[in-house]
């Protein structure tokens, strides 16, 4: 049920979308959000979080991108694979069957404080084409390359985490937005 709201909110956010055509960030959300709380976790702790990550992944992939077969995620890790005491994020690329296509979703959980960007400053360095407020008082940000097909979807959250998901394609925004937004994807568990 919990993921039907999260789509819900996708899906409203992107119609949104549509009628007003290319945003530019301007959410209202102060960033870095006010008190944020540094998280240092040891490499046993996100170990364990990497290992509820890739769950998460195998058993929402196949609804949140309805179909999709041969769900498999990758190892989660920072510039190279695999985890270490202090890390502040950690992503991971997800392959499945979608559609017919091979693809790939790349996932990364920012720590509070960690991505330093605000929204607005993201619109600056990438094409914006969509935001909208979640309904847990964060804000998804929708971002395309054109050059390369890349879409990708960040959730600003009010306690200083940043996640976001990219694909190589660019009809799955609702998808990564949902993904995004998915609220067990967190370093403050």
């Amino acid at each position: 049920m919990r993921m039907h709201k999260v789509m819900a909110a996708a899906l409203t956010g992107l119609a949104l979308v549509g009628l007003a055509g290319t945003a530019s960030a301007d959410t209202g959300l102060t960033w870095p959000p006010q008190d944020v709380t540094p998280v240092h976790k040891t490499k046993a702790e996100l170990e364990k979080q990497a290992a509820e990550f890739s769950e998460r992944q195998e058993k929402t992939f196949p609804r949140t991108f309805r179909g999709a077969a041969d769900v498999t995620p990758g190892n989660w890790g920072g510039e190279s694979e695999g985890v270490f005491d202090g890390m502040q994020y950690m992503g991971n690329v997800v392959s499945f069957r979608y559609r017919g296509e091979d693809t790939q979703v790349y996932t990364q959980v920012n720590a509070p404080g960690e991505f330093v960007d605000s929204p607005e400053e993201l619109c600056k360095r990438d094409k914006c084409v969509g935001e909208f407020t979640d309904h847990r008082g964060g804000v998804t940000v929708l971002t395309e390359f054109e050059p390369f097909n890349i879409a990708a979807a960040y959730n600003f959250r009010p306690n200083g985490e940043v996640v976001w998901a990219q694909a190589w394609r660019a009809d799955v925004y609702p998808q990564l937005a949902a993904v995004a937004s998915d609220r067990a994807y967190t370093f403050t568990r």
